[in-house]
């Protein structure tokens, strides 16, 4: 639904303490006049008269003009700013999926999927802000704290332009901290409120990524320029959620973080995903599907090959067989390290045809599966 300004009731125009809040979030200078505030803007090319009180004559009419110079000076609509400024207690994260449709309208396929996308893409961020270790692919059980968050983020009315979808984030409001505190770059992390550290984590994460799909399309990369920021919260998932924000005949996606009032940081500039970089997200989660470990999976089948250096000692084998607890049950073919016992009794099951077991966490590297940190290999039947 488009929200536009002639759908919005001035009798409820945003108070002057949260239109004062946004002007000085933006760098606006104060100045007293009678009646109210005016305000300055940092380039001195804009003034705005706030009324003190919404019961001041003219009220509406004084908000209408404050916006009205605010979608000139930022370059953007009212209904945007005017969100903005009535949701001062969330940081909103609008989505510009510039859809090869109408103004304020999408192809219904690609809505859907947009939507979903975008849900992935905070619960990303969510799963990442509530984990100690960094994954590949995030786990399919997700953290308590994260959905417990998910269910307090709301979606906003789309707007003009293109197709923009908003989320919302509600932040707890800033006690105890000066806003300057919260600005310093240097500032704990771990000190923030965890729905802020859900959305720095999913602006740093979602750079990231689109760093790593740059360097891969220019050539200076290979996947490894995914792999490597997993400790920054770039992971399959959140690829996976990047590559499906907008349809593959889309331009650039831009993403446009807007931080709550009422614990402010320094305004940041949008994140544009290109075409490009929307191909290399999507190869890249299906490789880093590839690489993730399948933890605590049970390889079932008959050992087809041995390999160790020297009479004695660890040796590696193949078993080929089903892979119980993996993400499919097909044939596959598995290698892993066993000590010098178990190396002992795979050879002895090998040269009797019988089936092995032996559980861990698989892998692939290039065309192998490895089976990484072995245990319970069993020998069905045992043989004496």
């Amino acid at each position: 639904m488009f929200v536009g300004m002639n759908a919005l009731h001035f009798s409820h125009a945003p108070d002057p303490q949260r239109i004062s809040l946004y002007l000085s979030s933006r760098g606006w200078v104060p100045d007293d006049d009678p009646g109210g505030t005016l305000w300055t803007s940092l380039d001195e090319e804009f003034q705005v008269f706030v009324p003190k009180s919404v019961r001041m004559r003219g009220y509406a009419k004084y908000i209408e003009d404050v916006l009205k110079t605010l979608s000139t000076a930022e370059d953007r609509s009212q209904a945007q700013i005017t969100l903005e400024v009535s949701s001062s207690d969330a940081d909103v994260q609008y989505v510009h999926t510039d859809a090869d449709s109408d103004p304020g309208t999408t192809p219904i396929n690609d809505g859907v999927r947009s939507f979903e996308c975008l849900r992935q893409w905070v619960l990303s961020g969510a799963v990442f802000a509530s984990s100690d270790l960094p994954r590949l692919v995030q786990p399919s059980r997700k953290p308590v704290p994260a959905l417990d968050f998910m269910r307090t983020v709301r979606l906003g009315p789309t707007l003009e332009g293109s197709y923009v979808l908003t989320v919302y984030i509600p932040i707890p409001p800033l006690i105890g901290q000066t806003a300057i505190e919260m600005e310093d770059p240097r500032h704990n992390l771990a000190t923030q409120p965890f729905e802020r550290r859900v959305s720095l984590s999913l602006r740093k994460a979602t750079r990231e990524a689109l760093n790593a799909a740059s360097e891969v399309i220019q050539r200076r990369e290979d996947m490894d320029a995914f792999t490597r920021r997993a400790a920054s919260g770039v992971n399959a998932n959140l690829c996976e959620a990047l590559a499906g924000l907008s349809s593959e005949t889309a331009r650039d996606v831009a993403i446009d973080f807007s931080w709550a009032l009422s614990r402010p940081v320094e305004p940041s500039p949008p994140i544009y995903v290109s075409r490009d970089q929307r191909t290399v997200l999507k190869e890249a989660a299906q490789e880093l599907r590839a690489q993730a470990p399948e933890e605590d999976v049970t390889v079932v089948g008959a050992v087809v090959r041995l390999h160790r250096d020297g009479a004695f000692g660890a040796g590696e084998v193949s078993i080929a067989g089903i892979v119980e607890g993996g993400l499919n049950d097909r044939l596959r073919r598995v290698w892993v390290e066993l000590a010098e016992d178990d190396y002992s009794r795979a050879t002895r099951a090998h040269e009797s045809g019988v089936t092995v077991t032996v559980t861990g966490s698989l892998i692939r590297r290039g065309t192998r599966h490895l089976l990484q940190n072995p245990s319970n290999f069993n020998v069905i039947p045992e043989l004496p």
